[in-house]
């Protein structure tokens, strides 16, 4: 059974292929919620890696600077 190549877009209705990320007519993303949450989470996770590597680099500047 093979799936259409096509499929109406969640938002306008345009056809738009079933592999594209978001709609070309309105731009409404068609990924799946739970896509977008883990890519979020990632980000997330990411950005606060990156301030407590900060956080801790100006608590011991002392460290690294040099002699």
């Amino acid at each position: 059974m093979d799936k259409p190549l096509l499929k109406s877009c969640q938002a306008c209705g345009t056809e738009i292929s079933r592999y594209s990320p978001f709609c070309r007519h309105c731009g409404h993303p068609q990924g799946s919620s739970l896509i977008i949450g883990l890519l979020i989470l990632f980000l997330v996770a990411l950005l606060s890696s990156y301030i407590a590597f900060m956080i801790y680099c100006a608590a011991h500047a002392e460290r690294f600077a040099a002699p």
